[in-house]
């Protein structure tokens, strides 16, 4: 009986001990996030980003580090943008860093410097959602995960408003998928998003979905802006390898894929092959934009009804596997100029 005492003694004992320990550690490292969190934001200063919080309040104990910053806001004196909110709450595991999950507050506002030295607002309501980050042994971003539903942003476009379903991003770093290039496969995935009907004319306001599925080929520099570093990716040789590519905002409908890098003009360069369904309403609204000369579109209507098949059903001609290209500015349907593009505006 006494020997059976001790050993359940000793038994407590150690669950004593380590729990004391467990404890000791949680509150250690719960102490020590926010002085992380201090030196994170002064290393990300020298690369021209100033990050603020009214505040840092680490609970979750004892499975989980959830971070709250109070009002944090952050500021790009390189890319010429800012962003706020009222709170941002963060949590891991508290023994594993390797995923961590931010949770953005409902409200959300950006400002962005536009030409006259003059910012603009856009506010962003969030109905809920979460961005997950993955990082490897090193302590690398490895895979970034964005998941946002109802989303209703305004500021974009003068008094109007866009609201999106649900968004869903994703982007995968990798080092080198055998071609001695450094990879980031991104994926993109929209649904059910209200546009302002004048966006496009012809379009309408009713996007159903938009998926996207590519590679960016070749490093873009982080420690530049973005002019810079998207200059040094193009100058290296750098592609955006768009592995597939839907969208159908009303009467339009484009599957396609294919290779797209920039030129000395920050313009596109593409080569596609696509599946196009109401190009006819696209003429239309490239007209509408001035876009597309009015002579220029009947030979192109012309030219897309020779080439496209008819269902049977009686619905819109399609056009299957045209070649897509842009080239100086031009972009070119199956032979057809379509339309100019103008440089990326990235000063």
């Amino acid at each position: 009986m006494k020997r059976a005492l001790l050993v359940a003694a000793g038994v407590v004992g150690v669950i004593v001990i380590a729990v004391a320990g467990y404890t000791g550690y949680w509150f250690i490292a719960a102490g020590e996030i926010g002085d992380r969190i201090d030196d994170w934001a002064e290393k990300q200063r020298a690369e021209g980003l100033e990050i603020e919080s009214g505040g840092t309040y680490v609970s979750g104990f004892p499975l989980r580090f959830e971070v709250t910053l109070r009002e944090p806001r952050v500021l790009d004196t390189r890319n010429g943008w800012r962003w706020a909110t009222d709170s941002l709450r963060a949590e891991a595991s508290a023994w594993d860093f390797s995923e961590v999950t931010v949770y953005p507050d409902r409200r959300n506002s950006v400002q962005i410097l536009v030409e006259g030295g003059e910012w603009r607002d856009i506010d962003a309501e969030i109905g809920g959602g979460r961005l997950t980050v993955r990082l490897d042994g090193d302590r690398r971003f490895q895979e970034v995960a964005l998941d946002l539903q109802g989303v209703e942003v305004t500021g974009v476009w003068p008094e109007r408003v866009a609201q999106i379903g649900s968004l869903q991003a994703n982007g995968v770093a990798i080092d080198d998928d055998g071609s001695g290039e450094q990879v980031l496969k991104t994926s993109i995935a929209v649904r059910d998003a209200v546009l302002p009907s004048d966006l496009a004319e012809g379009l309408g306001e009713s996007l159903d979905f938009l998926d996207i599925d590519a590679s960016v080929v070749g490093s873009i520099p982080s420690e530049r802006g973005t002019n810079e570093a998207i200059t040094a990716w193009r100058d290296a040789g750098g592609t955006l390898e768009l592995n597939d590519f839907r969208v159908r905002w009303g009467p339009l409908g484009i599957e396609s894929a294919g290779t797209i890098a920039l030129d000395g003009a920050m313009r596109p360069i593409a080569a596609l092959t696509a599946d196009i369904i109401g190009y006819g309403d696209v003429i239309d609204a490239l007209i509408m934009s001035n876009m597309i000369p009015l002579g220029d579109a009947f030979i192109a209507k012309v030219a897309f009804n020779m080439l496209a098949e008819k269902p049977e059903d009686g619905g819109p001609p399609v056009l299957r596997g045209v070649p897509v290209t842009a080239q100086d500015g031009t972009l070119t349907v199956a032979t057809i100029k379509v339309a100019e593009l103008p440089p990326l505006p990235l000063e």
